[in-house]
């Protein structure tokens, strides 16, 4: 801190000249802090790499990397430390894109250069007005305008959720019950303001007089999350009568044989506009071996005694004139099994877009009682996004509703079923290889914060089943098994009530207030220190 204060009183003049005689030894010390920034701005940028949500994200370099970073970014001029502040989160979104294999699609990669901007904001707001703060209430800059960027994110460029440092912790029960209160939001408070506490005291060099009442606070904090989380989890523990859920997917052999057929038909027939072009004999021969093992599929486990069957998105493909024939056929499954089949499909249409991409559950009546189309395509997929009404029917095991895999990104249309009382959401879904469990861990979020099962079936990804506290209750990974099939006893219980629920992102908007403050008081000291008799300098 000697350094600090000695450094902040040296600018001279308002060009920001040295001060009179202070030159050699500013120059000298900046040289000695060169080494110390490599070696912080290495380690912060490899934890950092190590965070990233990803396959093999690490939950505990989630808390550390900031640390590392924001001493690098105190310790360097603002005009270089931010920068290369940026620069490692910069690459660290290049090496998700490259790691999931969406590294080739342009829109993607222009709005996580924009997220690499937006992420660089709170080390900016710590530099330039934390740093020029004594007391532990400056540790609270961090957090809060992470927060403001992760939310004015998903509100402003229509990605859903990416890049809340939350869901790192997605494994971390207790604290992920936080998301009841704040959505994830909260999560990613809790992990930024430990490691900009732990900043804090090591600015402090650790002297426990002068960091213990900040880091009593802040233990205290985080003791009651972790002790509220905790005390949810066993005292709001689902009830013990379930019902069993299977999650299918068409067998591995199956999808070759479609594969080979569409190949082999030599026109491109997996592109949208020539299969509704083509031989409809030819095109239901080839897409038959897929929707045939899906259907033996939906029997075998209503046999076994699943009540409620889920398919996954988009595996089968059905031109629109055998929509009715693939219906009929697993109505008589439905009937006869008594059981619900939540089906999803790519259904090829005459006209452009050419395809829509849909769930349609039949009941053990034989009914179908929605068609529901996929509220948010991916940037990959060139579709008419469907209307955003989440469809809700009741059941003997509470209210079901279903969206489609990205829909579930998105907090502000899966509210829309917990308005609905959703007791089950069920989210046919299908991801890729590099790409296949992040899905499934955010699903756990989206149950916590509001109060209901989750059964995500994913083709080409991880498969769960998720109670309404983030347990999982069943699994299956599609790369480790020849035909992935999720079975699970899922609770049967009415929607557990979720204050995140009634008050949405309220947190979040505190959090942007106070970012708005933040945004003020670094205004205000800028244009004193403007103003001040032979300013100049930078305060690093």
């Amino acid at each position: 801190m000697l350094g600090i204060r000695e450094r902040g009183r040296a600018g001279a003049g308002r060009g920001g000249g040295e001060a009179p005689g202070r030159g050699p030894e500013k120059r000298a010390r900046t040289a000695r802090d060169r080494p110390a920034g490599r070696w912080l701005w290495g380690v912060g940028t490899a934890l950092l790499l190590l965070a990233v949500h990803s396959n093999w994200h690490l939950a505990a370099a989630a808390w550390l990397f900031p640390v590392f970073l924001l001493r690098y970014a105190r310790l360097r001029p603002a005009r270089h430390g931010l920068p290369r502040v940026g620069y490692a989160l910069g690459l660290a979104q290049l090496v998700w894109l490259i790691s999931t294999g969406m590294v080739f699609v342009p829109s993607v990669v222009a709005v996580f250069a924009v997220l690499a901007v937006v992420q660089t904001l709170p080390f900016a707001a710590d530099r330039l007005v934390a740093a020029r703060a004594g007391s532990v209430c400056s540790t609270l800059v961090f957090p809060v305008v992470l927060v403001c960027g992760e939310y004015l994110f998903t509100r402003l460029a229509d990605f859903g959720d990416y890049g809340a440092l939350g869901f790192t912790q997605h494994a971390f029960l207790p604290l992920v019950q936080l998301a009841s209160v704040t959505g994830v939001y909260g999560v990613s408070f809790m992990v930024a303001w430990t490691a900009s506490v732990a900043h804090w005291a090591w600015q402090r060099g650790f002297r426990w007089p002068e960091i213990r009442r900040g880091a009593l606070v802040w233990a205290g904090v985080l003791a009651l999350v972790l002790g509220a989380g905790g005390v949810r989890l066993v005292c709001c523990a689902p009830t013990t009568e379930t019902v069993r859920v299977a999650g299918i997917s068409a067998g591995r052999a199956a999808e070759r044989a479609t594969e080979r057929a569409l190949r082999t038909a030599g026109e491109e027939l997996w592109r949208p506009r020539n299969l509704v072009r083509a031989d409809p004999r030819r095109v239901r021969a080839a897409l038959a071996p897929v929707t045939d093992d899906l259907v033996a599929a939906t029997d075998r486990e209503a046999r076994a005694g699943a009540r409620i069957v889920v398919w996954p998105e988009t595996q089968v493909r059905v031109p629109a004139d055998d929509r009715q024939r693939l219906l009929g056929r697993v109505a008589g499954i439905a009937r006869k099994r008594q059981v619900y089949v939540n089906t999803a499909f790519a259904l090829h249409i005459p006209r452009p877009p050419y395809v829509r991409n849909v769930a349609a559950l039949v009941t053990p009546e034989g009914k179908v009682v929605w068609t529901y189309d996929k509220t948010h395509p991916t940037p990959m997929e060139p579709m008419t996004p469907g209307k955003g009404a989440v469809p809700v029917t009741g059941s003997p095991y509470g209210r079901l509703a279903t969206v489609i895999c990205y829909d579930a990104d998105f907090p502000g249309l899966m509210r829309r079923a917990a308005d609905q009382g959703t007791a089950l959401i069920m989210v046919p879904a299908n991801d890729w290889a590099g790409f296949e469990s992040l899905h499934a861990q955010r699903a756990v979020f989206r149950s916590v914060e509001y109060g209901y099962a989750m059964v995500r079936q994913s083709v080409h990804g991880v498969a769960t089943a998720v109670d309404h506290q983030g347990r999982i209750r069943g699994l299956a990974d599609y790369f480790t098994a020849d035909r992935q099939t999720l079975v699970a006893e899922v609770p049967v219980q009415p929607r557990t009530e979720t204050l995140y629920s009634r008050t949405g992102d309220l947190f979040a908007l505190l959090c942007t207030g106070g970012t708005l403050l933040v945004a003020a008081l670094g205004v205000r000291g800028w244009r004193a220190r403007a103003g001040a008799p032979g300013a100049g300098g930078e305060r690093p």
